[in-house]
């Protein structure tokens, strides 16, 4: 895909940009004699051939290019998702204003072609958490208890319940949340009214990219 063509090309020049940042110091330390002469003035530090000039303009070009992939990243991505959505790690996240149960979340996002998030690593964990609200995701154990399952049926391949949760509470919690004053997921009452957070994978092939 383009998008992630592109994103590697930022990380090729700054990897390039970073080898000759490094040569460039070397090059000062172990030839005090040329940066003498380039301090003093005593020589011209454009003139065609001196290595720490050219090492700069390098340098410099790289920079504007990778700054030019960055530009354009961020133009593409805005494409990706619908307007109100976040860009992050291959999905479109949407975050409500307003307050649901899980169920009537989980409506909400089926309605606009996505479902209630899965959250599969520690950085999408993170993602989620610096939003610094509690939210709905799409975690429950209500088909078999304690047998917790996300919307699409999987299990928990990762997973980070606050300390001493789920702990199912007298009646029944049986939906999940991210709870960020718990530094972690707790189990809730699904009839409990709250903010929710919708997911969408982004196609393989976006239109226009």
């Amino acid at each position: 895909m383009e998008f992630k063509r592109r994103e590697q090309h930022a990380g090729e020049h700054g990897r390039a940009a970073a080898v000759c940042l490094g040569l460039l110091c070397l090059l000062l330390l172990v030839t005090p004699g040329d940066n003498t002469e380039i301090q003093t003035g005593s020589s011209n530090p454009t003139e065609e051939g001196n290595p720490l000039q050219t090492c700069l303009n390098n340098v410099t070009q790289l920079q504007m290019k990778i700054d030019r992939l960055e530009e354009e990243k961020k133009e593409m991505v805005s494409h990706i998702c619908p307007d109100g959505w976040t860009y992050f790690n291959s999905s479109c996240y949407f975050k409500s204003s307003e307050s649901k149960n899980w169920n009537e979340s989980r409506q909400d996002c089926l309605g606009k072609g996505a479902d209630l998030v899965i959250i599969n690593s520690r950085e999408e964990n993170l993602f989620l958490k610096n939003f610094g609200l509690r939210v709905w995701i799409g975690l429950s154990d209500l088909k078999t208890e304690r047998e917790w399952k996300w919307v699409d049926g999987s299990s928990l391949c990762y997973s980070s319940w606050a300390k001493g949760q789920p702990d199912d509470a007298p009646g029944g919690e049986d939906c999940g949340e991210v709870r960020p004053e718990r530094d972690g997921w707790n189990d809730l009452f699904c009839t409990h009214s709250q903010q929710w957070v919708c997911e969408k994978k982004t196609p393989v092939h976006p239109v226009g990219i």
